[in-house]
């Protein structure tokens, strides 16, 4: 219970960058997986779809992202909204030629695409569209999104979880930092089970919960 309770609350501190107005919807199909961010991948995981490999809390997200950066709601993503909803995901170090060369493997040309006509002592037009006349579905977001976050080394993600409830970066979670995520997620829960939840993990009794244990109370289950 006391696991299950912080999960739910290390998921939503990850989610807060979503903001208001986002849906959860999926248009593709596949079993279900546990709603945890930190799911880990299914069996034979090499010959498996990487939207089958993570947790259902991680396709929303994807969902929601690519909500979010369509901005004039085409279902569709042009570069630069590819590129910013892959760093809303965490993954703001790909390199621009890393990105190019994903986005192109799945966009497709823009509606009406046609070469721009030759100009008189100019080289010759592109006969294939360039990245800025590419576009990207929903579908092929999915795939790529989920390909980069099935690869994530799961530990990673914790780590930067730990730090957002580390408040001062003193190296352990405290029943103070606990009682000020919940507030700032504006969760109602009891001060005894705050207090629960830090005294279960705390192993070694040091009045808060380590990198290692934080990352133990989801990988180690």
């Amino acid at each position: 219970m006391m696991a299950s309770g912080m999960n739910n609350y290390a998921g939503a501190s990850m989610n807060e960058y979503a903001g208001a107005g986002m849906h959860s919807a999926s248009i593709r199909p596949g079993p279900s997986r546990p709603g945890t961010r930190f799911a880990g991948a299914v069996r034979n995981p090499e010959h498996a779809d990487p939207w089958d490999q993570i947790s259902d809390e991680h396709r929303s997200e994807i969902n929601d992202c690519f909500h979010l950066f369509d901005m004039n709601k085409d279902e569709q993503l042009d570069f630069s909204e590819f590129r910013y909803a892959l760093q809303a995901l965490g993954f703001s170090n790909l390199s621009r030629p890393d990105l190019i060369t994903a986005f192109k493997s799945t966009a497709h040309a823009k509606p009406n695409w046609t070469p721009l006509p030759p100009m008189p002592g100019q080289p010759p037009p592109a006969t294939a569209p360039s990245v800025v006349d590419l576009r990207l579905s929903r579908e092929g977001f999915q795939s790529i999104a989920a390909k980069y976050i099935a690869s994530r080394d799961p530990r990673e993600e914790l780590l930067k979880t730990f730090v957002l409830f580390d408040k001062g970066t003193k190296g352990i979670i405290t029943v103070d930092d606990l009682r000020t995520v919940v507030k700032e997620l504006n969760e109602d829960v009891p001060e005894n089970e705050i207090h629960s939840m830090i005294e279960q993990f705390d192993v070694e009794g040091k009045g808060g919960v380590s990198r290692e244990e934080f990352v133990g109370i989801f990988l180690d289950r």
